[in-house]
This record gives structure tokens, C-alpha cells and sequence, in this order.
């Protein structure tokens, strides 16, 4: 018997961490700890005199801008730009590309150039990590995540550097470049030009069309992505046009280009509409100017935090319409935050069948979305407005002196992981940016991702049926 449970033990100990990890069955609760030390890890490392010009600032404010960088957020207590040395800037750049990709993509590819096959368990842990619903071929998706990221930030970075090397000098010009190029692709929204984000280049075409681009596609999701270069690069091969093509995009892809465009086309129309007579954004503007302002900052809610406009002189009707775009948020298994675009989607078709009485349940591109699919986005729904009133409470006891908007608008674009503040970022108190750490970091998560990470789920009783309950509703 002791013979036997040495060996079980050597076994064990044999086994690669991550295995045992994997084998856990809580990938949830692994994604929280590695998410949580990559966030200290990078705040120490900020922290230090070698990756700051001058004076570091507080240990709180670098955790802060660490835990917003991993979060894909772009909130910050200081000024990036002037703060940090270029050492710090790299060190940001790494943290908000192992945000945006997720920390087990980026462990898979070290891990595979040391074994060549996974486990079953291993599979299913990197497969949740990088948004796969399946283990069909798990290193070979996380492969080309990898090469389409570099692609993507690759061509970012040549374009804005054309107009940035205009600007300053060559090693200074390449390197805004390639940190604003992973900042938007990453839908980070940090960049390092200066406190004013994006403001200066409000009427510059290419640097607004660049980055708008790079938000889109970090935003649309991996799984969005694959499908569109696939059925686009079969169109060149046998001759069919796009628009054929476009009927056999999955049900998924679908949802999630239709939903994405039409909050784009909305959001610019709506902005242009609310600030048509606002001085301090579009009323002063040209034509053309206006329409690009409008288009930026409707993109820019798609959870990527820039903004060539000063989003605190934006009417009190545009704030609450951002706040709405920005819960959103972008779509699932991409870089950015918020609800996703599907969870949005689905709860609108089910309420439309339910007002319209035409289905029992939501049917999306005649395709029925299954009772349980239902459910998780109606509890998703509730979780992220449940947490929101709770920080808000909190926000509003430790921030006394701040009115009930800022703090709102503050608090949505935390947990959203959008990244732009009506300016009260800077003075929040100690509890206040606590707060708000807690929030990007359960919005980078999800927040139903964090409850089962502590939550055991109980086994589902399908053997009982009770008798209908008479509750009258409305």
C-alpha cells in the first residue's frame, strides 16, 4: 500500500503544473490568479526609479495604471506620456498586450515550444482562456491569434508612423507609434502623445482612420475575425463576390457584425445630433471634421478609451447615451469589455418575440437561442447592473465632494473596460480608485466569470418538475 501511494505521488508530482492546474476543472478561478499576479507583478515593475522620469509616483497610482493596463481599460491616475520612461512604456506595452490577448494565450505559446501535445485538460484550459468553444485543434487557433494580432499592429504601426515621424524625431515617432498601434488594437486606450489623448489629431484622417480600424478589429472577437478572412479568401479563389459569401457566415459572426455596425451608425448619428450645438465638441467644426469626431467617439465606445474631444464638455444627453454604448460594449472572445454585442443582441430579439408574441423564445437569423443561452445573458445582465449599483453606492460614500454622473459615467467605463473619464480619474480618493480597480478587473473577467470562479455551481436536479407558480408580473 505505501508502495502504491509513493508511486500515485511521484506521478503527481511528474505531471506539468499546468496539468494539475487544468485538472482543477476551474478555469475561471485560474484565469482570476494569473490575472490578479500578472497585475502586481507589472505594478511592482512600474514602480521602480528605472521605469519612471523623475519621481515614481505612488505605489497605489502605478497598481492602478498596471491593473488598467492588463484590464484593457485605459483609465490612469497619471499622465503615462510624462510619467514613465521608455523602460515603463515597454513594460505597458507588455502588460496591455498580455491583457488583450489574455494571459493563457500568451502561456500556451511558450508552452507549446516546450511540449509538442497537450492534454485533454490543458485544452480545455487554453481553449476558455482564448475564447474557443471547442478543442478542435486548440494550438493551431492559439497560432493564429498570435500571427493575426502581429499582422494587425504590424500595418497599424507603418501607418501612424507616416504621420507621427512628421511630428517628432525618428526614434520618438516609431516608438508612439507602436505603442498607440497595440493601445488600439489592444482597445487599451492609453497612449503616449500627452494628457489630451487623442484631442490634437481630431481632424487628421489617417491617424483617426488607423486606430479606428485597429478598435474594430480587436473588438470583433478572434473567432470573427478567422471566419471573415476565410470567406473573403474564398471569394478570390472561385470568383464570388463578398455578398454571397456573406450569407454563410456562422450565426455568431453574424450577430456580431450586424450588432457592431448598427451601434456604430447609431452612436456617430447620435453624437452628431446631442453636440450639433455644443461649442466645446462639434459646433465650432467643419463639415467633414464633424463627421469624423462623431464616427471616432462612437467607435471609441466599442471599449477602447481614446477620444479626440474633451469628453467632460459633452452634454448631459451624450453622456447617458455613452454610458449605455459603452455596457455594450465590444463582442466576445476579442480585446474589448463590456456585456458583448451577442449578450445585447439576444436580450433585444428576446424582448421583440416577447412584445411581438411571434416566439416563445429568441429567434435570431431563424435560428432558435436555447433556453439556457437565454438565461446566461439575462443573468449576465443582472449581474453587471447589480455590481454597478454597489460600486456606485461605495463610489458615492468615498467621493463625498463628486456629483452622481461623473462617478456613473467613471464607474460604467471601468467595469466596460472603455477607458474615457469626464476628468475626475486623477482626483479620486485612495477607497474611490480601489473601487474602480475592482470594477476593470471584474469587467475584464466578466463579471459571471469572477461568481463561479468562488462559486461552486450545484448539479442541476432534471428529476424533480414542480407545479407552476401563480405570480402575476407587471
Amino acid at each position: 500500500m505505501a508502495r502504491r501511494n509513493e508511486t500515485f505521488i511521484d506521478s503527481f508530482r511528474t505531471k506539468p503544473l499546468l496539468e494539475r492546474l487544468a485538472e482543477a476543472n476551474n478555469p475561471e478561478k485560474i484565469f482570476f490568479i494569473v490575472f490578479l499576479i500578472v497585475i502586481v507583478a507589472g505594478s511592482v515593475i512600474l514602480y521602480l526609479p528605472v521605469s519612471n522620469n523623475g519621481r515614481p509616483a505612488p505605489y497605489i497610482d502605478n497598481l492602478f495604471v498596471a491593473c488598467s493596463a492588463v484590464c484593457v481599460t485605459g483609465l490612469s491616475t497619471v499622465t503615462a506620456a510624462t510619467q514613465y520612461s521608455v523602460f515603463g512604456k515597454l513594460i505597458m506595452i507588455l502588460l496591455m498586450q498580455i491583457g488583450g490577448l489574455g494571459p493563457m494565450t500568451i502561456i500556451a505559446i511558450i508552452y507549446q515550444r516546450n511540449r509538442k501535445r497537450m492534454a485533454t485538460t490543458e485544452k480545455k484550459l487554453f481553449a476558455a482562456g482564448s475564447g474557443k468553444s471547442d478543442l478542435y485543434d486548440v494550438p493551431a487557433y492559439i497560432r493564429r491569434i498570435i500571427f493575426f494580432t502581429v499582422m494587425f499592429e504590424l500595418a497599424g504601426f507603418a501607418l501612424l508612423s507616416l504621420r507621427l515621424l512628421t511630428l517628432y524625431e525618428t526614434g520618438t515617432g516609431f516608438f508612439n507609434a507602436l505603442f498607440l498601434s497595440v493601445s488600439a488594437f489592444t482597445n487599451a486606450g492609453f497612449d503616449t502623445i500627452g494628457s489630451q489623448s487623442l484631442v490634437g489629431f481630431a481632424g487628421d484622417p489617417l491617424i483617426n482612420f488607423t486606430v479606428m480600424m485597429l478598435i474594430i478589429t480587436g473588438g470583433l472577437g478572434f473567432v470573427v475575425w478567422f471566419e471573415l478572412y476565410d470567406l473573403i479568401k474564398a471569394s478570390f479563389k472561385t470568383g464570388n463576390v463578398v455578398r454571397r459569401k456573406r450569407r454563410k457566415l456562422s450565426v455568431h459572426a453574424s450577430v456580431v457584425v450586424r450588432t457592431t455596425v448598427i451601434l456604430l451608425i447609431s452612436g456617430m448619428l447620435l453624437f452628431m445630433l446631442t453636440e450639433a450645438v455644443n461649442p466645446a465638441t462639434l459646433k465650432n467644426e467643419d463639415g467633414g471634421v464633424k463627421l469624423l469626431i462623431s464616427l471616432f467617439q462612437s467607435v471609441t465606445l466599442r471599449t477602447a478609451g481614446f477620444a479626440t474631444v474633451n469628453i467632460g464638455s459633452c452634454t448631459r444627453p451624450m453622456l447617458l447615451i455613452m454610458c449605455i454604448y459603452m455596457l455594450i460594449g465590444g463582442s466576445p472572445g476579442g480585446t474589448a469589455g463590456g456585456m458583448k454585442t451577442t449578450t445585447a443582441a439576444v436580450l433585444f430579439r428576446s424582448a421583440v418575440n416577447t412584445l411581438d408574441n411571434e416566439h416563445e423564445d429568441a429567434v435570431i437569423r431563424w435560428r432558435r437561442v436555447s433556453p439556457a443561452l437565454l438565461k446566461q445573458a439575462f443573468v449576465i445582465l443582472f449581474l453587471y447592473v447589480m455590481t454597478l449599483i454597489a460600486a456606485l453606492i461605495l463610489l458615492t460614500l468615498a467621493e463625498p465632494a463628486t456629483e452622481l454622473l461623473p462617478l456613473m459615467f467613471e464607474a460604467i467605463s471601468a467595469i466596460a473596460t472603455v477607458g474615457i473619464s469626464m476628468g475626475i480619474t486623477a482626483s479620486l480618493s485612495p477607497a474611490g480608485k480601489l473601487i474602480i480597480m475592482v470594477l476593470m478587473f471584474v469587467g475584464r473577467l466578466g463579471p459571471l466569470s469572477v461568481y463561479l470562479a468562488f462559486h461552486k455551481a450545484k448539479k442541476p436536479n432534471n428529476h424533480v418538475t414542480y407545479p407552476d407558480a401563480a405570480i402575476i408580473i407587471g
